[in-house]
């Protein structure tokens, strides 16, 4: 009898054990839903400089998860009826851009945006430093600027560029709004915060 009951035992213990539609194998955590923010910039414009490195950069280290970040280093650089592109700060500028556009096509946008936040605090081309600093294999990008030109680099970022006054422009949930500029560029994160509740009615955390 006692025999009889531990079998019975081992079989509802193996029922409960048993996979079913809602096990934890078949359950696929929800990616957090996240709010566009497109940063239109270059690379020599001290406004871009200190926003990146005081305001968009800190507040991305806390909500990167839930933003579908973009940035496009074009900034006010105009493309000459020959197909040459000018920048407002010189060719220097334009070399930093395309280091830049190099960079965001070869790496994901965290670390991406590592490499870019560091070399945002000087005006020549910190590549080598920031790199190694963060221990990026950074070949495929000094590979992509040696094998294009400038203006091929930058093109589509040119085509990506939206009309605009004046950079740091910033666009959310892929709206560029001029009256919302300066709040967005000395408050970045309390307006991410709002604009996240506003979308989404979910407050983030650490805001």
């Amino acid at each position: 009898m006692k025999a009889f009951f531990c079998v019975l035992l081992l079989g509802a213990f193996l029922l409960v054990l048993r996979p079913t539609g809602t096990s934890a194998r078949h359950i696929r955590k929800t990616a957090p839903e996240r709010l566009s923010i497109t940063l239109y910039y270059e690379t020599l414009c001290p406004d871009c400089m200190e926003f990146v490195t005081e305001q968009l950069y800190p507040s991305m280290r806390k909500h990167l998860p839930f933003t579908e970040l973009t940035l496009v280093p074009y900034g006010n650089a105009q493309k000459m009826a020959n197909g040459r592109i000018i920048c407002q700060h010189g060719p220097k500028e334009c070399e930093l851009n395309a280091v830049h556009a190099c960079i965001l096509e070869h790496f994901d946008i965290k670390r991406a945006l590592l490499l870019i936040e560091c070399m945002m605090h000087n005006w020549t081309n910190l590549l080598p430093q920031c790199s190694s600093r963060y221990n990026l294999n950074v070949d495929d990008v000094n590979n992509c600027i040696r094998t294009r030109t400038v203006d091929e680099i930058l093109k589509k970022y040119g085509e990506e560029t939206v009309p605009h006054n004046g950079v740091p422009a910033i666009a959310v949930d892929n709206h560029y709004n001029i009256t919302e500029q300066n709040l967005l560029s000395d408050h970045f994160d309390r307006v991410f915060c709002a604009k996240y509740f506003a979308k989404f009615n979910k407050k983030l955390p650490n805001c």
